[in-house]
């Protein structure tokens, strides 16, 4: 039995390093493909986004948001680049989209939302000038940016005495309208994520996120997709078995809120895959996401 036992853990080993292979540093390093054009949202130097056009007039857009614990010291909207730059070769429009992140001077709950959100929005305008299907949009996002993605596809569910509730902007900007949500990775449940997997993000980043010291457990009401549901638009959810950072029973659990809720929604397991590679093009689970985006609007 011992002996039995010591090869499943070496086998396990094996797998996991294997699926492990991709790492944050892979997609940043090196020669990265390079946007069409930076396009600034709002004031400060964090609140843009980048265009990725196609050669060809495309047939769906995607509103990208990056990963990286919603913290300055991880990479930004780049990580994104070599995903954009695939989505761009297979005839999508992307705005890939950076926002405040904790860390940055004066940034805490509520501008990493509200930057989201006008972000997000200002696809509208970035549209109207270069011509951009409007009526096929998919918002998507990897990790803290799965979360951002899917937080944005809910929010016409927040309460409305919540400084989230951006309505009261609505002369200043239009909402952008979404007809599907692909989610990977996605921090779906943060009050869940506190609870069981944050530690992965550093110590007390969840309640630094949604200001949990001085609101409580209310602090999550308006800040966590799970708290918001149904969004009313298709939902795909991608999780790795391998996954260290978001272990995939945080997308099963959210899938099951979601359908519970009414929505379609569903749960893909990568089985053989880590964090990273589902966002890495050169990667056998990128095909299988790639085909997502293609098929999630047919």
């Amino acid at each position: 039995m011992k002996i039995l036992l010591q090869i499943f853990l070496l086998c396990f080993i094996s797998e996991l390093a294997v699926a492990q292979l991709v790492s944050w540093r892979d997609l940043v390093e090196g020669d990265l493909p390079q946007p069409t054009e930076r396009i600034y949202y709002g004031t400060s130097e964090h609140t843009f986004g980048e265009l990725w056009l196609p050669d060809e007039e495309p047939h769906t857009s995607v509103i990208l948001f990056h990963g990286g614990c919603w913290l300055d010291i991880y990479p930004g909207v780049e990580i994104m680049n070599h995903m954009a730059n695939a989505l761009k070769e297979a005839g999508f429009a992307v705005w890939n989209v950076e926002y405040s992140r904790l860390g940055q001077e004066g940034v805490g709950y509520p501008d990493t939302f509200r930057s989201a959100v006008f972000g997000s929005d200002f696809f509208q305008r970035v549209a109207a000038d270069h011509n951009l299907n409007r009526d096929r949009v998919i918002l998507a996002g990897h990790s803290a940016g799965g979360h951002l993605a899917t937080w944005l596809a809910a929010r016409h569910n927040i309460p409305e005495e919540s400084p989230l509730n951006m309505d009261i902007y609505s002369e200043l900007h239009e909402r952008v309208e979404i007809h599907g949500v692909i989610s990977l990775a996605g921090i779906n449940d943060l009050q869940r994520y506190s609870n069981y997997g944050a530690s992965s993000c550093g110590e007390n980043t969840v309640e630094r996120l949604v200001d949990y010291e001085n609101r409580g457990s209310d602090a999550y009401l308006d800040t966590s997709p799970a708290e918001l549901l149904p969004m009313g638009v298709p939902f795909i959810e991608v999780s790795a078995a391998f996954d260290a950072p978001v272990p995939p029973f945080f997308g099963f659990h959210f899938v099951n809120q979601a359908k519970a809720a009414g929505d379609d929604a569903t749960h893909i397991l990568q089985t053989n895959a880590g964090h990273f590679e589902m966002i890495a093009p050169w990667s056998d689970e990128w095909q299988k996401v790639l085909n997502l985006f293609l098929n999630l609007l047919d």
